[in-house]
């Protein structure tokens, strides 16, 4: 009888012990699985960040040029050749594109792929930058393209223009030399894609430092 109960209590402890080595082994599996996430997770969204760095750097790189253009016009105008002058007018009239990668980070999270990060700090810091900080990309693409088109619409309406090879400048510069140099409401366009440009700039700067110091965070975890 004794030998009964033995064996049997054997064979219960036998089955317990294996069904915790097979809940361990599914656990284990699980974890694995969900850290080779983790991994591709942030090699996808490190990716999609250097890129975004690079992009940042164009556009700021190309605004900085506008600003630099839009300050000479407001502060030093007579000082401008004609020819220069010329091509200042038809470079006011490019508003900044910005284009960032998103389109990763959009999978991941839709696919609940990007929860399988257990640290909660980048977590949060992935979440807020796509979703929230980057909002102000589009936000000062739009005041751009704002403020250059109701320029352009002001350079149509009171003057002559004439086809370049990017876009457009004033048909006879020389002869509307003149009116141009005394023109106050171009003037006042003028300081409106400046400021417009300064605080894109300005906002821009900021925001690439945040997308340079996540990147650096991921690429820790990747290594």
């Amino acid at each position: 009888m004794k030998n009964i109960l033995a064996r049997g209590g054997i064979e219960f402890i036998a089955v317990i012990l294996g069904i915790s080595g097979s809940l361990w082994i599914d656990d284990w599996s699980s974890y694995k699985n969900d850290r080779e996430k983790e991994l591709e997770t942030f090699s996808r969204l490190s990716i999609a960040l250097n890129e975004d760095n690079l992009l940042f750097e164009k556009a700021l790189k190309k605004n900085a040029r506008m600003v630099k253009v839009l300050h000479n016009m407001i502060y030093d105008f007579e000082s401008i050749s004609m020819d220069t002058l010329s091509k200042y007018i038809e470079e006011i009239q490019y508003y900044t594109r910005m284009d960032p990668h998103i389109s990763d980070y959009e999978t991941l999270k839709s696919t609940g792929q990007l929860y399988t990060i257990q640290d909660f700090d980048i977590l949060q810091g992935i979440i807020d930058l796509y979703d929230n900080k980057y909002s102000t990309i589009s936000h000062w693409m739009n005041e751009d393209k704002r403020a250059i088109f109701l320029q352009d619409e002001y350079f149509l309406e009171n003057y002559s223009m004439k086809p370049t090879k990017h876009w457009s400048t004033i048909k006879n510069l020389e002869n509307d030399y003149q009116k141009l140099k005394n023109d106050k409401i171009f003037f006042n366009y003028l300081v409106l894609v400046f400021n417009v440009k300064t605080a894109m700039n300005r906002d821009w700067t900021d925001l690439n430092n945040n997308v340079v110091k996540l990147r650096e965070k991921i690429k820790l975890k990747i290594h």
